[in-house]
């Protein structure tokens, strides 16, 4: 066992050794002055804004970016700033690849750094498609764009919302005070009992990231639909919110804030690869972190 366990650490000290020796020599090849971090990613600052303010741990952060392995493959550019900006939470987790989330407590609002980061502070062994080779060393350049308050957070997502519904020409959705969106499409059976705390409620679902056809979970068949008791450790809030006093038969469309749903997920650049972090197990939710979903609920069935 002992014999294993050596192997396996040996391995991955050659292949920290390797990506190190990778980016050094990048950096000497293209005659970059880097300042190299106890972490062991490099970066250089593009541009200084003394007088912003300093990102802290904890801060929700917008950003522009670009990413590209050191051999100049572009993974993805977002940096168009007529466009909002990408938003992570700089915390624990809070963003793969994690050197832009560590890089982040270097910077202060406005600021643009380069990053030089070994692959094992970015996708480490991790491959997609033809878009990410697995052990890819990078070369990042993020903008730093806004520190964003908690009181700005259920703005953004609302303004989100009302342009979904405005471009789509969605009616009948209602604003509850909690924050999130409801239309009824079916009130149910009047004869049915309502859906309380005492009950478990079986229905089907269909459940979006806001604007995006693809579903990221559902439950469709009502021979074998998805079990709900209310107000339980754990449970989605707005669900908790919007499905009491239900009846059977009812239909019902629930758009959310992140806030009232899945809450501060960790975030992924780029959007593409989420899906496929999530089902290999490397991410918890599939669900964007201060982004609304969508739901659509048929009740099938009330217990008790």
């Amino acid at each position: 066992m002992s014999s294993c366990l050596s192997g396996l650490e040996s391995d991955l000290e050659r292949a920290i050794e390797r990506d190190d020796r990778l980016v050094k020599e990048f950096l000497q090849r293209n005659n970059l002055e880097a300042v190299e971090t106890a972490l062991g990613y490099f970066f250089i600052k593009e541009s200084v804004h003394e007088e912003a303010e300093q990102i802290e741990n904890g801060d929700v952060l917008g950003v522009y970016y670009e990413i590209r392995t050191l051999e100049g493959q572009l993974i993805e550019r977002y940096f168009d700033e007529n466009l909002p900006p990408r938003i992570f939470s700089h915390s624990e987790g809070g963003l793969v690849p994690r050197a832009m989330n560590f890089a982040a407590g270097l910077a202060r609002e406005g600021e643009v750094i380069n990053l030089y980061v070994p692959s094992y502070l970015a996708y480490r062994d991790y491959s997609f498609q033809q878009l990410i080779p697995p052990n890819a060393n990078l070369n990042i350049r993020v903008k730093y764009a806004k520190i964003f308050s908690e009181d700005e957070l259920p703005e953004v997502e609302d303004e989100i919302i009302l342009s979904y519904l405005m471009e789509n020409e969605l009616e009948n959705f209602e604003k509850n005070p909690d924050g999130f969106y409801l239309k009824m499409l079916d009130e149910g059976d009047p004869e049915s009992p309502s859906a309380t705390a005492e009950n478990v409620i079986f229905f089907t679902f269909e459940l979006f990231q806001l604007g995006e056809e693809e579903t990221i979970s559902e439950i469709t068949s009502e021979s074998n639909p998805f079990q709900y008791g209310l107000d339980r450790t754990g449970n989605l809030k707005f669900l908790d919110l919007s499905l009491g006093g239900l009846k059977k038969g009812a239909e019902l469309e629930i758009i959310a804030p992140s806030y009232l749903a899945f809450g501060k997920t960790t975030q992924v650049f780029p959007f593409q690869i989420r899906r496929d972090l999530f089902f290999q197990n490397y991410i918890p939710q599939v669900a964007r972190p201060f982004e609304p979903v969508r739901m659509k609920v048929k009740i099938v069935h009330i217990s008790g």
